[in-house]
């Protein structure tokens, strides 16, 4: 008797009665003054909605009542009006193209930094001109400063080769991750929203496939470490000839983040990995396969197949010690800003920095590019140093041994591990003249970008007197007052 455990495809279809009931639901929120859930649930209307149908047009026109109230004049601009409301409608338009020149900007990140020309590194493309490339037996492919390095200052600038949104579906844009309160649907799919029709556009060579499954995918749990490992083998179906033959960068090339050779090229750690590990990560690469091949129309020809099915598996095992989160600054409940990861990119430079429990340089996203800046001065022929998620001052030196050694296959040999630093609490308290007032937290907190300007600018530089009594209580408050700052410059998801 021949069983098949392969998952039932699942979809959700557009439904007009569903979507009614939302918009239904942003009516009761909009009444009480709640303006984020009434958008976010005529968002959602507009999302199930048929194409063309009426109950599409109400849901824009719904959500449309809530932008114009809140200012937003150029959001809340549509067209396709259902027939009934199209005076009201129209004249709602023409309030706001008035009102369009006073509408108050709000920029998801500040403009994003640029190296000037001279300071460009030769051979890698996203990075300034401070760093390099280094291997060894020991380290592999690792990063080193050739020159000395300030505090503050930008080692490089990279834009993912692929991404992909995780959360917050309903604010951000399925394809350029960009904050959007306007947001347009897939046409076929419940699944992806879009800042704009050319986004919608831009998407198809990927979510023309992956629209039949994402709902069935989902409903699995399969999370940013499956979801981005097939929109990879998606992305490169006209790089399959490439792939089989080899995939080699010759070794003084330009080093590029647009380039699928570098992201095919990262470690996958396959060695080092259990049966256990190995089997799990084949058999959802087998799943995957499966929805494609029966699902969609994605392969041409047979030998297409092995390829997707050797790059699922192959990015499967890069991902979980390669991969960078996307995160933002939103409020939480207490209304204080704190980050949140929406999403996750393959990112080939910034993959070969390693570990340290205590970085010397820090991540932060603009969109979905992300800055590097130095979080510590750095001398020439040192390493630079990340942290992937695991740092003294939270954890204890075996907790971060053991949960490193679990996922990235190595033994933390840091100098915070050599010299086994205590947590947070236990650091020792220095006297200085560095002084982090309570106003300047609560105007960080509230996500005032110019008072992280200011912050940066007055105190930036003395990071180097702490750094001379390392570890201590001052230099872990300064930094993390400093990576505040630094985030306050790129997303932030500012609410209704």
């Amino acid at each position: 008797m021949s069983m098949n455990y392969f998952p039932r495809l699942l979809r959700t279809l557009k439904n007009n009665e569903l979507a009614g009931n939302f918009r239904q639901k942003g009516n009761a929120m909009f009444k009480v003054r709640k303006n984020r859930e009434a958008v976010e649930l005529y968002t959602r209307s507009i999302a199930l909605a048929e194409d063309k149908s009426e109950c599409l047009a109400l849901a824009y026109a719904n959500r449309s009542a809530v932008l114009f109230e809140k200012g937003f004049y150029e959001e809340c601009l549509m067209n396709n009006y259902p027939e009934n409301l199209k005076p009201k409608l129209l004249t709602r338009q023409e309030k706001a193209k008035i009102l369009k020149p006073l509408q108050t900007s709000q920029n998801y990140f500040e403009p994003i930094p640029k190296f000037p020309e001279k300071n460009k590194n030769t051979f890698i493309d996203c990075a300034a001109d401070s760093v390099e490339i280094k291997y060894s037996e020991d380290l592999g492919r690792h990063i080193v400063a050739n020159r000395n390095i300030e505090i503050g200052e930008i080692l490089a600038i990279e834009k993912p080769f692929c991404h992909i949104l995780i959360k917050q579906h309903l604010n951000h844009c399925h394809q350029c991750m960009k904050l959007s309160y306007n947001l347009i649907p897939c046409k076929n799919c419940t699944q992806a929203l879009y800042c704009s029709k050319k986004c919608r556009y831009n998407a198809n060579f990927y979510h023309t496939y992956e629209c039949q499954i994402l709902t069935t995918m989902k409903s699995m749990k399969m999370d940013k470490l499956k979801l981005l490992p097939l929109k990879i083998a998606l992305s490169v179906k006209d790089q399959y000839e490439l792939i089989k033959n080899g995939c080699s960068t010759p070794d003084k090339d330009l080093y590029r983040s647009d380039r699928y050779q570098e992201i095919h090229n990262l470690v996958a750690n396959t060695d080092s990995r259990s049966v256990s590990d190995l089997f799990d990560r084949s058999v959802t690469a087998a799943v995957v396969f499966h929805l494609i091949k029966k699902y969609t129309s994605f392969f041409d020809k047979p030998e297409d197949e092995v390829t997707f099915k050797e790059l699922v598996l192959l990015h499967l095992q890069t991902a979980a010690c390669n991969f960078h989160e996307i995160s933002e600054l939103a409020e939480n409940k207490d209304q204080i800003f704190e980050l949140d990861e929406i999403g996750a990119g393959a990112y080939s430079f910034l993959s070969m920095f390693n570990h340290s429990c205590s970085p010397n340089v820090v991540r932060h996203c603009y969109g979905p590019i992300i800055v590097l800046r130095a979080l510590h001065s750095i001398k020439k022929g040192e390493q630079c140093y990340d942290n992937y998620g695991y740092h003294y001052a939270l954890m204890t030196k075996s907790d971060r041994r053991a949960k490193l050694k679990k996922q990235y296959f190595f033994d933390c040999i840091c100098e915070v591990c050599k010299n086994d630093w205590p947590l947070y609490q236990n650091l020792p308290e220095i006297k200085t003249d560095i002084v982090i007032s309570d106003l300047d937290i609560v105007k960080l907190q509230n996500g005032e970008v110019n008072a992280a300007n200011k912050f940066l600018v007055e105190n930036l530089l003395k990071v180097t007197e702490l750094e001379k009594l390392k570890p201590n209580k001052n230099l872990a408050e300064l930094q993390e007052v400093i990576k505040q700052c630094f985030a306050l410059l790129g997303n932030i998801r500012r609410t209704l």
